[in-house]
């Protein structure tokens, strides 16, 4: 008795279909259309904020890294989560040079769709998101760089920011 039970509720779970309490995932391509007003709370600017610095990551004090403040504001200008993934694209600083973004040495990329994801990176108090953007080799104190930030998500457009930091400062 206790086998046929078993077996009756095996086959019955073939049906069962488990549930995120985030809702259903996005499709990984194409925009998901979000309804009003909900699509107001959805982030529509990115920002680079001035926390922004390079850090020293290791026990030698090196500058091995850059910790990156991101501030996602929604359509009233208040700080919101964004779900997505983020790119950051590091460019030497070129001097008196009409565009000043030199050559790309490095990249990050940080998906944040994960709730859990989401969460590590997010400062609660501040309503920011923290990243420490890891890099292999020390970055010379005083060296100018510009910091290029691209926040893509099934929810909302493209959203882009530029930052110039002077490593050390």
């Amino acid at each position: 008795m206790t086998v046929s039970l078993v077996a009756a509720a095996l086959v019955g779970c073939n049906n069962v279909q488990v549930r995120s309490p985030f809702g259903p995932k996005p499709p990984r391509s194409g925009k998901v259309k979000v309804p009003e007003p909900v699509n107001y709370l959805l982030p529509k600017a990115i920002r680079v904020h001035s926390f922004t610095r390079t850090r020293t990551f290791d026990e030698k004090g090196h500058l091995r890294g850059i910790e990156v403040t991101i501030k996602a504001l929604d359509s009233f200008e208040t700080e919101t989560r964004a779900f997505g993934d983020f790119t950051f694209e590091l460019y030497s600083y070129r001097e008196n040079h009409p565009e000043p973004k030199g050559p790309r040495i490095a990249v990050w990329e940080v998906p944040l769709m994960d709730p859990g994801t989401n969460f590590q990176h997010w400062d609660r108090t501040a309503r920011v998101y923290r990243f420490r953007l890891q890099w292999n080799r020390p970055i010379p104190v005083g060296q100018r760089l510009i910091l290029e930030v691209v926040f893509n998500s099934p929810f909302t457009e493209r959203l882009f920011a530029e930052y110039e930091l002077i490593a050390g400062q």
